[in-house]
């Protein structure tokens, strides 16, 4: 015969639907107590549907929970109440929209647990993943922390002196001082990423710091900055903050920057090419003291004499300027543009020493007369007077010019192609004679008939003489019997003898 297991004997049997129906019996009468963790929340919010808590729900179970045969859920029973909480968890401006997104199959027990006692916390979110950025406040500074450590009472409420009261426990001094530069309203500022605290780097922003400025605390660059605006409107240009620095009084602009650097005042360099006046040569090297005295910059002369007065070994003979005959590479060589006085130097007279022309350095009122130098030079011992330039040239003395047209004595015909030295002998300019006899001889021919005026029957062009005058023996009409005949015709030996038989046979006469 098969034994039996005790439990489902008849008597087992009876004994467990008589114990079920005991329990259920209880439950009934008990109000479900048995199957309750603990007592509902009683704190009072705003009344939905007629109650003011979870605790006057009382032992109505069903209200919040389902059976498992249900396809309802608790969530479902929440909504029937909270029913502005299932458009809200639609809308990811909202709080409860903000939850899901870490959170898509979050249930609303997990956040609002209940049982926990009449004066439990209605709302525990340290086990969910709220991304707490998109309420501009960042956890991640306070990975560590839980939601009640900053938000005590309620997660629906904040205030700031949570921040300092838990700071300050931790460096009260650093609180006092941060309160009374940047004031309390921490969330100005602070975002939990630190983005403007200790992860704050300066390298991120246009205004990078370098040098000394990497030692400045905050405060000395954004006094009185209270929020990210004002840390942000802090003004850029470097004389904003070192005004009161400015030893500089008479002012060479505020851009800083143009002379110094961020590694201190000194050495400072400042950019000439920048200024009017740019250095070059010797210049480059002159400590700026020398031309800028007792610090004074701006309306420093730029004249050159206002500095070299004392160096200037003309005496002021030639101006204020320098520059005409000085480079900054040096006094010497100096060069002077003649072409800018009035006397222009050309030909020979480009090569020669000042000293030549300027004895002793003396350049002021030299003359421009050629003669002035020249004396010493001139072969014609003043015959020409002291205008050398009416036949010499700066290229050299030779060759000579002299223009004959503005003499007494014009040139013209064969005299043109004559040497000088033709007419004027051991160089006698002054004293020659325009007398053409003293040149020209009378010849053995003339026998002294026609004087020392050659010109009365020649000309420069050639010696053929043309005598147009009364013939002493014939009178006018001499040369219109002889049929032309020129005066060699009849005067073969001189003009003082004549012969007639040349051209007249002694035995016809008349022929």
């Amino acid at each position: 015969m098969r034994k039996r297991i005790g439990c489902l004997t008849n008597s087992g049997i009876i004994s467990a639907i008589l114990t079920l129906i005991f329990v259920i019996g209880f439950v009934l009468g008990q109000g479900n107590l048995m199957f309750s963790p603990g007592e509902l929340n009683s704190k009072m919010g705003v009344p939905i549907g007629g109650l003011v808590s979870h605790a006057e729900i009382g032992n109505k179970c069903s209200k919040c929970h389902t059976a498992p045969w249900e396809s309802v859920r608790m969530d479902d029973r929440c909504v029937q109440c909270h029913v502005d909480i299932a458009s809200q968890v639609q809308d990811l401006s909202t709080l409860h929209g903000i939850f899901f997104i870490n959170n898509t199959h979050l249930s609303c027990r997990i956040c609002h647990p209940e049982h926990g006692g009449t004066v439990s916390p209605q709302t525990v979110m340290n086990s969910i993943n709220f991304p707490h950025e998109t309420l501009g406040f960042s956890l991640n500074t306070h990975k560590n922390d839980l939601c009640q450590d900053c938000h005590p009472s309620s997660v629906k409420s904040f205030s700031q002196e949570t921040c300092s009261l838990c700071h300050q426990q931790r460096d009260l001094k650093f609180m006092q001082d941060h309160n009374s530069i940047f004031g309390s309203n921490c969330l100005a500022c602070h975002d939990g990423l630190e983005t403007y605290g200790k992860c704050f780097k300066h390298d991120d922003f246009p205004f990078k710091l370098s040098g000394k400025h990497k030692e400045v605390l905050c405060v000395e660059c954004h006094p009185g900055a209270r929020s990210k605006a004002d840390l942000q409107s802090t003004l850029q240009d470097c004389y904003a903050c070192h005004q009161k620095d400015n030893i500089h009084s008479t002012g060479i602009g505020i851009s800083c920057v143009d002379c110094h650097t961020t590694d201190g005042w000194k050495p400072a360099k400042f950019d000439h090419n920048l200024a009017t006046f740019k250095l070059e040569g010797k210049h480059v090297d002159v400590s700026c003291d020398k031309c800028h005295i007792d610090g004074k910059f701006q309306g420093t002369p730029l004249d050159c004499a206002t500095c070299h007065v004392k160096d200037d070994t003309h005496n002021g003979s030639f101006g204020s300027n320098c520059g005409d005959c000085h480079s900054t590479n040096g006094w010497k060589p100096a060069t002077f543009d003649h072409s800018l006085s009035s006397f222009p130097l050309t030909g020979k007279h480009i090569g020669v020493p000042c000293t030549n022309c300027h004895i002793n350095n003396i350049f002021k009122g030299t003359s421009d007369y050629c003669y002035s130098c020249h004396a010493r030079n001139d072969q014609h011992n003043g015959q020409y007077g002291k205008d050398c330039g009416a036949c010499h040239s700066t290229s050299g003395w030779l060759p000579a010019t002299f223009n004959h047209a503005l003499s007494g004595f014009p040139l013209t015909g064969a005299h043109l192609g004559l040497a000088c030295t033709r007419c004027h002998p051991n160089n006698n300019f002054k004293n020659a004679s325009p007398d053409c006899a003293s040149c020209h001889g009378d010849p053995a021919w003339h026998a002294g008939s026609f004087g020392t005026n050659c010109s009365a029957c020649h000309s420069t062009t050639n010696w053929s003489a043309n005598y147009n005058g009364p013939h002493p023996s014939f009178g006018d009409q001499g040369g219109i019997n002889h049929g032309g005949a020129s005066c060699k015709d009849c005067h073969t030996v001189n003009l003082k003898t004549a012969t007639c038989t040349k051209c007249h046979d002694s035995n016809n006469p008349g022929d």
